[in-house]
């Protein structure tokens, strides 16, 4: 069944990384000579390409099930069978679809589903009804749901009934997997035009790939609430796990560690070739520089794709049409340049790193330009389709909330009214947390579950709680409550798997070891550098491993080795942390929290001692919002590393940072409503005990910049007389005002409010011409006193109902702004073209929008 292509590739590949499965113990030579030759070949695939942590943390036979799912499918179903090989291993077989836990699913997920799938020799039409019909499934079984960056596995978003779009993309690519369907996630790292990400699903029929919203259903393919959005996307990248690939390849836009990175952009949006030379002191091409693109997103320079320089000094990357920042490095010395609309652009080397003179000190502006909306994957569906797709997907929903509610046991939960919340955030997980609670009667059973992230109370396994319980309760009263509870009760290290790691330690080190730990956690770090080794080539970066999986196979990433760090300084009642700001690893030592390494250099004069203070100065600290308006960075090498002050906020004009002794980078941007940014930079150095102090502003935009021209797909509502009507014959071509409320809601108070305080102008607009409609779910919402005045006030409002509540959706979507906001106010101009959106309440936003029309009536 499989080519001897791939068995030599995979036997290759196997053998290559041999050595360090031996070195850890993690051989599975028994375990093979136990399988058929088909999974011999294809277990070897996956140990030789896989992330070196995987091997370390999961069992042969996890791997195994993945394998035997996938022959059978490719022996049982046709449109398996006829899959190209590298398509079939890659976005088949493979068990691993991003950073998600691993764990066996694919026979439960294909058991799930099995009856949607089509008789054998179906036609093309039939699979792709397939496809949409599982993605319904997806959508009866997940639903949106922020959460943290830690992507738990496909089981536990099955279990919780939720995942961010992370989640859901993997949860659906699992689904189609588990069909013998081809699937893969398709990624934006950052948005150009505003401050996210997003992923989503395409699937691979008649030898082409479709996407599709992940547990966002549509009868069609190639449709998504993020078509509009990906058409101004600088980059839109798929991975794989491994190089195997067939005439089909598609353009390979780097490498890190066993991750190959694919260029998927010109899928989705308008795109040009940008060739970037890289020239050293002399202006000879610099072999093998590293280029960095950058998007300017979240106030921060994101590096999307890192890229080495030919012979001739020059990179090359599709990308869209939008402002990209490119910084070039090698040998200590670099330059970066922002990039607008160019097809070549040429780097000079000609900045040292380790001089001083280019620390300016001084704000740079910059104007950085997103891509413009462009329809690239117009994605017409039909009344018809728009009516099945609204009947679906009531359905799916209700399926989704009456399976995930009867999770819920409200009896026990009675039992534990202070847990009563997180019992039900558990949903699919209730039983094994209520196991863990029922056990005995130790108080801190209930602070350990406190102690958790809310996503843990989704898959955290009992006897990892007890692991933590156990051998936390052996220091209890030595420690303050908080630092008992934080750093050494608690578990959760960063992100990284739930294990029970502290037994597992204890056991893992001697008695001599351990106590000679406790008297130096010095000597923890010192034995981590000594004995725990890292492959970069052999790595998933997106992953770390659990400290059970580091000690096991010898290999840690930096931040694993961290983890590690605090791992074990809990298990022996050290109090220890991952410092969020910094990602450092800190244990409590008599003057507070410590960095490990950085004691003795500070004592051997090699580090500072005395953290250095930095004073923002702003005129209004509540426009300050970090990751939004405003980022610091430390220089670490030659790249500026964030530092995570997420919910940091001014104290009233000033803000004070304590910062060790570096280089830094602040960056403050206004993002405008069509997604360009005013933009400044400050790069700075602070000595050891320096207090320094910055004023920041932030660069507002004019009206002209507030605006933009999006057209606004068309939808009905239902006028008073109770007949559907489509919104452009509402606003009849003239200029208007679309308001989407939620009457009694604070914000809609709000902005109901200001329509009256300016009746008199909104009257004498509706007097020219200007259209005013409000949308409610239904007539109820007219006896809401503040609806009713805003009418008796402006008598030329238009009143339309949504009953569904699904129309306000879309065109935030269209217009950029946030959709789970209400109220959402559009302004368009002649008819249904969109010129400037709101959600929420903004201060202000009302008279802003009378200005807008105003200015519209004078051209």
């Amino acid at each position: 069944m499989l080519s001897n292509h791939l068995k030599d590739y995979a036997e290759k590949k196997y053998g290559e990384r041999l050595p360090y499965l031996k070195a850890a113990g993690c051989i599975p030579e028994e375990e093979l000579w136990s399988c058929t030759p088909d999974e011999a070949v294809l277990m070897k695939f996956f140990y030789g390409t896989m992330p070196l942590r995987d091997a370390g943390e999961y069992e042969f036979g996890t791997f195994l099930s993945f394998v035997k799912h996938a022959l059978w499918l490719r022996e049982n179903k046709d449109w398996c069978a006829a899959l190209p090989e590298d398509i079939f291993v890659n976005h088949v077989l493979y068990y691993r679809i991003n950073s998600e836990d691993i764990s066996e699913n694919r026979s439960f997920f294909y058991e799930q589903i099995k009856n949607l799938l089509p008789e054998a020799g179906c036609g093309s039409d039939r699979l792709r009804e397939t496809v949409l019909a599982i993605n319904y499934w997806c959508a009866e079984n997940a639903a949106y749901q922020a959460s943290d960056m830690r992507t738990a596995s496909p089981m536990t978003v099955y279990r919780s009934g939720k995942g961010r779009c992370g989640e859901e993309s993997t949860f659906a690519v699992t689904a189609f997997r588990s069909a013998g369907i081809p699937a893969r996630q398709v990624y934006t790292p950052r948005w150009a035009h505003c401050d996210d990400n997003h992923a989503w699903v395409e699937v691979w029929l008649n030898g082409k790939w479709y996407f599709l919203g992940a547990c966002e259903p549509e009868e069609i393919l190639n449709k998504g609430w993020f078509s509009h959005a990906s058409s101004r996307a600088l980059l839109v990248h798929s991975r794989n796990f491994s190089d195997f690939t067939g005439e089909m390849a598609e353009e390979c836009i780097g490498k890190e560690g066993v991750t190959y990175f694919y260029n998927n952009t010109s899928t989705y949006a308008r795109t040009k070739k940008l060739t970037v030379t890289v020239r050293d002191r002399e202006g000879k091409p610099a072999k093998g520089a590293e280029v960095s693109f950058e998007i300017l997103n979240m106030a921060e320079y994101c590096s999307v794709a890192t890229l080495q320089t030919d012979e001739k000094g020059e990179v090359s990357l599709t990308m869209g049409l939008g402002d990209i920042h490119i910084r070039a490095m090698l040998d200590g010395w670099f330059g970066e340049a922002l990039v607008s609309a160019a097809d070549q652009v040429e780097i000079l080397l000609d900045t040292d790193i380790a001089a001083t003179d280019w620390l300016t000190d001084i704000w740079m502006p910059e104007e950085v330009k997103a891509p413009e909306d462009y329809p690239v994957n117009p994605g017409t569906v039909t009344s018809e389709q728009k009516q099945k797709k609204r009947e679906k997907l009531a359905a799916a929903n209700r399926l989704r909330e009456e399976r995930i509610q009867a999770f819920y046991n409200e009896e026990k939960a009675e039992k534990y009214p202070e847990e009563k919340e997180l019992l039900q955030l558990a949903a699919g997980n209730f039983e094994e947390l209520y196991r863990f609670l029922e056990k005995d009667a130790n108080p801190d059973r209930k602070a350990l579950l406190h102690s958790l992230s809310q996503k843990d109370y989704k898959d955290a396994k009992a006897e990892v709680l007890e692991d933590a319980l156990i051998y936390a309760g052996e220091v209890r009263g030595t420690w303050e409550e908080d630092t008992y509870r934080n750093y050494l009760l608690c578990p959760r290290i960063y992100y990284e798997e739930l294990t029970p790691y502290r037994a597992f330690i204890c056991g893992y080190f001697t008695d001599e070891q351990k106590e000679g730990f406790i008297k130096d956690p010095e000597s923890i770090w010192r034995y981590i550098e000594q004995k725990i080794g890292y492959e970069p080539e052999f790595d998933y970066e997106t992953i770390c491993a659990s400290p059970v999986g580091c000690l096991k196979l010898r290999q840690g990433n930096p931040l694993s080795r961290k983890i590690l760090f605090a791992a074990i300084c809990r298990t022996l009642g050290i109090p220890a942390r991952l410092n969020r700001v910094t990602q450092e690893a800190e244990y409590l030592g008599s003057d507070g929290f410590r960095v490990p390494g950085k004691q003795q250099e500070a004592e051997s004069g090699k580090a500072a001692g005395r953290k250095a203070g930095l004073t923002l100065q702003a005129e209004d600290g509540g426009k300050w919002i970090y990751f939004q308006t405003w980022t610091i960075g430390k220089l670490e090498g030659m790249r500026f590393d964030t530092l995570d002050y997420e919910g940091l906020r001014f104290d009233g004009k000033e803000c004070r940072l304590e910062l060790e002794a570096g280089i830094y980078r602040l960056i403050t941007t206004a993002r405008m409503p069509n997604g360009n940014q005013h933009a400044s930079q400050r790069i700075f150095a602070v000595k050891e005990g320096e207090e320094k102090e910055i004023f920041v502003s932030l660069r507002e935009g004019s009206i002209e910049d507030m605006l933009v021209r999006n057209e606004i797909p068309e939808f009905e509502v239902t006028n008073s007389a109770g007949e559907r009507q489509k919104t452009g014959d509402i606003l009849k071509g003239a200029d208007g005002v679309i308001c989407f409320l939620e009457e009694g809601a604070e914000p809609t108070e709000h902005v109901l409010n200001e329509l009256m305080e300016r009746a008199g102008d909104w009257n004498a607009m509706t007097d020219s011409g200007v259209r005013l409609v409000f949308i409610v779910r239904d007539k109820e919402a007219l006896s809401n006193k503040t609806v009713s005045r805003t009418l008796e006030k402006i008598p030329a409002v238009t009143v339309v109902y949504d009953p569904e509540g699904e129309s306000a959706e879309p065109v935030a979507r269209r217009m950029y702004v946030d959709p789970e906001k209400l109220p959402l106010l559009a302004v368009t101009r002649a008819g249904m073209t969109g010129i400037y959106a709101s959600s929420g309440y903004n201060v202000g936003s009302v008279d802003l929008m009378l200005k807008i029309l105003s200015l519209q009536e004078n051209r």
